[in-house]
């Protein structure tokens, strides 16, 4: 779950940036950055901006950002994540979250 909101971190500080910046900003391989990121976008954590082949730019959502200020001001970030996500995603962020939870333990 760290990674999660130290990527989510990184989007709200730098703004847009690719998988491969977030890898770099965050000394992370380039496989679990774009791994994570990629995952975060289909929650809707994260929003496309710019994609031209296997090139991608993404930015924090409105609900990453609202979910990040809620991490921030204390929360806990699994239990902020599956609040935040299931009204929207339901069945999607169950199927997700032992992605997000093993994140945690690397």
């Amino acid at each position: 779950m760290k990674l999660v909101v130290e990527i989510l971190k990184a989007f709200n500080d730098a703004g847009p940036l690719s998988p491969g910046d977030v890898a770099q900003k965050l000394s992370v391989p380039k496989y679990k950055a774009l791994a994570t990121v990629s995952c975060l976008y289909e929650l809707g954590l994260l929003e496309s901006v710019y994609s031209k082949g296997s090139y991608k730019i993404f930015r924090l959502s409105d609900l990453g950002r609202e979910l990040l200020l809620r991490v921030e001001s204390g929360h806990e970030a699994e239990e902020v994540i599956r609040n935040a996500l299931a009204g929207e995603h339901g069945q999607q962020v169950q199927q997700s979250a032992p992605l997000i939870h093993g994140e945690a333990q690397t």
